[in-house]
């Protein structure tokens, strides 16, 4: 698919949402970050276990999206299922503490270079995509899975289909700095892109503080190397 054909499919499911879901929601610092509830918030919603065997929330829109494309693919014989979708602050900060002092990485004493090491797969607590809603992980989190026929199956399928429904890989390949490759992870852009430029309008090193290693977040510049380190399709 073209880039011109790609900006019209977004054009077109950007409108449907506006219509959907007249009412937007004021994007704070607090939202951007992940300092909310998202299990009281009125945008947000627990996905039904058709889609999923776990305690699951995104956005209404997102999961409307993912309805669509999840009938969409089980017609071509593709099963998809949620694994993981919004998480707060909290939630984020549980699993880079659980990394941050994982036996694995203890000998690293440096705290920049255990941040480093840890940002390969794992997002700093209120620099994650999963805090808006608007981000799943798909099926399987092993990228061994993804070389098996079954999983390049469901991730074929995902890149030729995804973005008819606004879903679109943020972490792909060939990216020269930011997280490894996610073949899991999709994201919702027609929301995720509104909240990315305000991510960037509002956000600073000051706000992502309150875990271990946020003091190497400016030095290393986790803003410019991680959040925006993206699929060029996703900004």
């Amino acid at each position: 698919m073209n880039v011109k054909r790609i900006l019209a499919a977004l054009v077109l499911v950007m409108a449907s949402v506006q219509l959907a879901y007249p009412q937007s929601r004021i994007i704070t610092k607090a939202f951007l970050t992940g300092h909310i509830n998202y299990t009281r918030d009125t945008s947000f919603i627990k996905i039904s276990h058709k889609y999923t065997d776990r305690k699951v929330y995104l956005q209404k829109a997102t999961y409307a999206a993912y309805q669509k494309m999840y009938t969409a693919a089980l017609k071509d014989g593709v099963v998809l299922s949620v694994i993981s979708g919004t998480r707060s602050f909290y939630d984020q900060h549980y699993k880079w503490y659980s990394k941050w002092s994982d036996p694995e990485f203890a000998g690293i004493k440096d705290k920049k270079q255990k941040a480093q090491k840890l940002l390969s797969w794992w997002s700093m607590p209120g620099t994650s995509r999963h805090h808006w809603g608007t981000d799943m992980d798909l099926v399987n989190l092993s990228p061994a899975f993804y070389t098996t026929p079954a999983g390049k199956k469901i991730y074929n399928w995902l890149v030729n289909n995804a973005n008819k429904f606004g879903f679109y890989q943020p972490f792909n390949a060939g990216r020269p700095t930011g997280y490894k490759e996610e073949k899991w992870h999709w994201s919702y852009l027609p929301l995720a892109k509104i909240y990315l430029q305000e991510y960037t309008r509002q956000i600073t090193y000051a706000d992502i503080n309150g875990f271990p290693g946020s003091e190497a977040a400016k030095e290393l510049d986790v803003i410019k190397s991680q959040v925006l380190a993206i699929n060029l399709a996703c900004k």
